[in-house]
């Protein structure tokens, strides 16, 4: 048996480290404005407790980073399809008064199909986070059938609307590739003319720099490659099977889902999320990566959020502060996950702040103990998995 691999360990460089910029910031503002008008027109016609279907719908324009314009639309139509499947039956669960105690096998048996739908589809970022988030979260609602239908259907309106933004923000690139590669033939044209012989024959170099550029986005989430440490760029394991994966999911769901209704304390889905985040990297070293990133991550965006939360947003105030960190959470999300999550922690904690019913101390220290929870569950079974006993042969596949 080979000895325990000490790499398993992070350091403090793996933390910091930044990965490489890719035009994020066009992906930043396509995904704040996916959530950003929903929110605004939810917000002006007095309906913002369906905001959270809003969100939930505009999960599909995080889907197909990098991609070209129809790549992008085929996977984030297929996301919306499974983002507005988990929306419909955590609503269904949501009827019932059991609901307590139906989600967290719901949720099990979800984490295990959503993954072997994202397998198949091969749908980046990769694993049943936002799905399992999406059904979690709406079967803790405690509101009646109709609110819920009504939901549904703003969650679709959004994904449609995400959908179309896609296209837009697409085209655009395309042209405007189109007017960069042009006007760069007019102005080095006599300059590529006499260094002909230190180029490639046959490829034009303006659209070698924009395949580059588009490959490097996308690439990263379909090759085996480990990525740069501090990026999450997503990566698929080289040697994996799509229903160790799937297994893999669906125990880090129980798993953290029951701790936090054993011991008694609200939002359990947002430890079935952790584990799920972090599980999601293709590794173990990079699953215990992720897992440190998101708890790091999280203890400082909890500072964040209680400055914010002090203040104690209201109306347009949040919807704004919503779409800004979202933006937020965009830009930086890929390129180290640790500054991405002091976005998203006080994204997530406004949010369910302006669902009531839940003081700010206590979103804080449910926010903080759960995520510490999921993060212990991810890191377990990572470690468990790369350390396989000795009568498991060497040449079997790695989950």
């Amino acid at each position: 048996m080979p000895s325990p691999r000490p790499s398993m360990i992070p350091g403090w460089r793996d933390l910091t480290t930044m990965g490489p910029y890719r035009r994020d910031h066009w992906v930043a503002l396509r995904v704040a404005l996916a959530i950003g008008v929903p929110l605004v027109l939810l917000w002006a016609t007095g309906s913002m407790p369906l905001a959270i279907f809003a969100v939930f719908g505009a999960f599909t324009s995080v889907y197909g980073r990098g991609l070209s314009v129809f790549g992008r639309f085929r996977m984030q139509s297929m996301a919306a399809g499974s983002l507005l499947a988990s929306v419909g039956v955590g609503a269904v669960i949501a009827l019932s008064p059991e609901r307590a105690l139906l989600v967290l096998p719901a949720a099990t048996v979800w984490a295990f199909l959503m993954s072997l739908l994202g397998d198949r589809v091969r749908w980046a970022p990769p694993g049943p986070m936002f799905q399992i988030f999406a059904l979690a979260a709406i079967a803790a609602l405690a509101v009646g059938g109709e609110v819920l239908l009504f939901g549904i259907g703003v969650a679709l309106a959004t994904a449609a609307w995400s959908l179309l933004l896609g296209l837009a923000f697409g085209a655009v690139g395309v042209v405007a590739d189109r007017v960069r590669a042009r006007t760069g033939a007019e102005t080095s044209g006599p300059m590529r003319a006499a260094a002909a012989g230190t180029t490639v024959a046959g490829v034009d170099p303006a659209r070698a720099g924009a395949a580059d550029d588009g490959a490097g986005a996308a690439g990263t989430g379909r090759s085996g490659l480990a990525p740069a440490t501090g990026s999450i760029r997503s990566v698929r394991p080289v040697r994996s099977t799509t229903v160790g994966r799937a297994g893999m999911f669906a125990v880090g769901t129980l798993i953290a889902g029951a701790i936090p209704l054993l011991i008694g304390i609200g939002h359990p889905y947002w430890a079935m999320v952790s584990a799920i985040a972090g599980l999601s990297a293709a590794t173990g070293f990079h699953r215990v990566l992720r897992a440190t990133h998101r708890l790091v991550g999280t203890v400082l965006g909890l500072g964040v959020a209680a400055v914010l939360l002090a203040f104690e947003p209201s109306g347009l105030v949040v919807v704004l502060l919503v779409i800004v960190l979202q933006g937020g959470v965009e830009l930086f999300i890929v390129r180290n996950y640790t500054i991405g999550l002091l976005f998203l922690t006080p994204l997530v904690l406004v949010m369910g702040r302006l669902a009531g019913g839940v003081s700010a101390g206590q979103l804080l220290l449910e926010r903080g103990v759960e995520t510490a929870i999921g993060v212990a569950v991810a890191i377990g079974i990572a470690v468990l998995l790369e350390w396989r006993p000795r009568w498991q042969s060497p040449a079997s596949p790695k989950v």
